[in-house]
């Protein structure tokens, strides 16, 4: 079996050639209840297992759901959970979309879990640092990941 790469790529990594990205909103400028800075995406290596997860939901959508999926080839794991909603966006989403399951099945990855399920509300409280548009600017550290090995 040949050995998946991993490299490290600004703001995520590259998995055998799959982009796994962590975002954020500036916040800076927003009206109303700024719901761009309530979303956003991080990614962080932990030996083998790359983990994403993304919040794209906030205290103004409905129909919220809870998806995700876990693969493995060789290795390494990869696994995502993914906070949506179902309802139309007045907003833009502040963190990056994974790749859809199917493109690991395609390079030949190994499901071993998928999952969608409704949400209740958010999903997550709201953190205290993203409160008002004023304060929501997240801190850098969010987005913060190991070197890879």
């Amino acid at each position: 079996m040949t050995e998946v790469s991993v490299e490290k790529v600004p703001g995520g990594y590259r998995v055998d050639g799959l982009v796994l990205l962590g975002g954020k909103c500036g916040c800076g400028g927003l009206t109303g209840a700024g719901d761009c800075c309530q979303t956003y995406s991080v990614v962080r290596k932990d030996n083998n297992l790359i983990s994403f997860f993304a919040k794209g939901t906030t205290a103004n959508t409905s129909d919220n759901f809870k998806s995700g999926y876990r693969v493995k080839k060789g290795d390494i794991q990869v696994e995502v959970i993914f906070f949506d909603t179902k309802s139309p966006k007045k907003f833009t989403f502040g963190g990056h979309y994974p790749p859809p399951l199917s493109a690991w099945q395609e390079k030949g990855w190994q499901v071993l879990q998928a999952v969608e399920e409704s949400l209740e509300g958010t999903g997550m409280e709201l953190p205290e640092w993203c409160q008002n548009a004023e304060s929501c600017e997240r801190p850098a550290s969010i987005l913060s990941s190991p070197a890879v090995e």
